[in-house]
């Protein structure tokens, strides 16, 4: 239900776990998300207020849909600091490794040392245009200005 918070996340460097990644259809779904947020010492991020009820000193109720709304709830709380990182994978939250892995670079990517790769779906990250975005909407997003 946040999977555009949990993408953001990761490229702030979190390690996130979205339900998003779940099989779909499970009716146990809450109780498996309290099950792993407990064992895994996490924190369960979600507007579904009956999921927070149950989680409570665990789970922190969203309090808009809003994404912008939601990074800066979150830094308003303490629990993140607003910087794009790369070095998570946001597809698979894997650790990124330096260089280009097993997979052609990208013809976009640079020459140099930027270039990683995620050991376990071969995305490739970089510094570039994207990344210089991210960080503008990041700023506009929470008033915070990040330094490279």
């Amino acid at each position: 239900m946040a999977g555009s918070l949990c993408k953001y996340l990761r490229f702030m460097g979190y390690d996130c776990i979205s339900a998003n990644d779940m099989p779909p259809g499970n009716s146990r779904e809450d109780t498996i998300i309290l099950n792993i947020a407990k064992a895994e010492h996490r924190y369960i991020l979600t507007q579904d207020s009956e999921l927070a009820r149950r989680g409570e000193g665990i789970a922190i109720r969203l309090i808009s849909s809003d994404l912008g709304d939601q990074i800066s709830q979150l830094v308003s709380a303490g629990l993140i600091s607003p910087r794009i990182r790369l070095t998570r994978c946001s597809r698979c939250n894997a650790l990124l490794m330096k260089g280009p892995g097993i997979n052609p670079v990208n013809p976009f990517a640079p020459d140099d040392e930027t270039l990683m790769h995620c050991p376990i779906c071969y995305r490739q990250y970089w510094e570039g245009t994207h990344t210089r975005n991210m960080r503008v909407r990041l700023e506009e997003m929470t008033g915070n200005c990040e330094k490279g």
